[in-house]
């Protein structure tokens, strides 16, 4: 090889390095994003840069705060772009007062508490990694421990949790309601409704369907709110349930969506196999669900460390796992489709 190939040989290798090197060294400190927006929303540090723009010392006067931590925590949200300086003055950028500002249509506050709780909790994966073993407790082997909330913390852990799973929810609700196959029916079960915004969009979206949405008790107390301020509600019936042994109303399509990942593969299977008994001849499974091979985006690829957390046996369960469990149900046709970023989308008809 001559000296000249060598240099060049030596140059490529070096630039790619670097770019490897460059996005490791972004993932290793992608903790300091989220943890620099917990903390201003915590501070109320928006609601402070919505109202006028501020300065660094007027900004700290407003929270209580020194010059030097006010600086730092400005200068990371402006790397953000949550924040725009203009000279010696401080404010919102338009995505900062559409999702950061409380009261904001869409706001992402709560979901954002939320996601701080975990921030706690990540701080023990490697134990949880260790033991197979869940840290809070959120989900057993049989279900939900309480409703949906974490080991000790009552009513507060499920309103938390259906908060945080509106923000999630409306990412992906408008496009499942649009691209289900719905023509022509006129009643969905949706079993395990969650925040009931899915049950929602499929409601707006589909003005002729009835949903009954199926929940623990303390959650449809929630979902009721939600079903009634988005009017729907004449659409829309929300029953409690235990979905795993209650009785379910009569359908010819039944919803699961973000239902089986909670759970381990002999009860996920289970469920399947109860819908499909449930169903008439030509009835159809609707599974939605982060499906890392369906969806586009990264978070489905993470979702996993989150259940390890909060579950005792749940899992992702990708498109293959959940087209196994279907076709060992007994379904006889089965189509896989893209929803979203963040899902995708299992079809299968009796």
């Amino acid at each position: 090889m001559t000296t000249t190939a060598t240099a060049a040989s030596t140059a490529t290798r070096t630039a790619a390095e670097v770019r490897d090197s460059s996005r490791v060294h972004t993932i290793l400190t992608a903790y300091l994003q989220s943890k620099a927006v917990f903390t201003a929303l915590e501070l109320g540090a928006f609601e402070a840069l919505e109202k006028q723009g501020s300065t660094i010392g007027e900004l700290a006067d407003e929270l209580g705060l020194e010059h030097r931590p006010t600086r730092a925590l400005l200068v990371a949200l402006t790397g953000l772009d949550l924040v725009r300086r203009d000279g010696d003055s401080y404010r919102n950028t338009e995505e900062a007062s559409r999702f950061l500002v409380q009261g904001a249509p869409e706001y992402m506050g709560g979901f954002a508490e939320h996601q701080n709780k975990h921030f706690g909790h990540f701080d023990a994966l490697d134990e949880a990694v260790r033991s197979n073993a869940s840290l809070n407790q959120r989900v057993l082997k049989d279900g939900y421990r309480d409703q949906g909330a974490a080991a000790g913390e009552g009513r507060e852990g499920t309103g938390r949790l259906i908060q945080a799973m509106r923000v999630s929810s409306r990412l992906q609700a408008g496009r499942l309601a649009q691209s289900a196959p719905l023509a022509g029916v006129d009643h969905v079960v949706d079993l395990g409704c969650g925040s009931g915004d899915y049950s929602i969009a499929l409601a707006q979206h589909h003005p002729d369907l009835a949903v009954t949405s199926l929940d623990y008790p303390a959650v449809c107390e929630l979902v009721r709110v939600n079903v009634q301020e988005a009017g729907v509600a004449e659409q829309v019936t929300v029953q409690p349930a235990d979905i795993m042994q209650d009785p379910w109303p009569s359908t010819s399509t039944v919803l699961l969506s973000h239902v089986l990942d909670g759970y381990g593969p002999e009860r996920a299977a289970a469920l399947i196999q109860r819908v499909y008994d449930h169903l008439p001849e030509g009835g159809r499974l609707l599974v939605h669900a982060h499906m890392p091979s369906l969806a586009t985006g990264l978070f489905p690829y993470m979702f996993g460390l989150i259940l390890l957390v909060n579950t005792e046996e749940g899992e992702v369960r990708d498109s293959e796992d959940i087209v196994g469990w279907v076709r060992q149900a007994g379904f006889r046709e089965v189509e896989t489709s893209n929803v979203s970023l963040l899902s995708g989308l299992v079809v299968a008809t009796k």
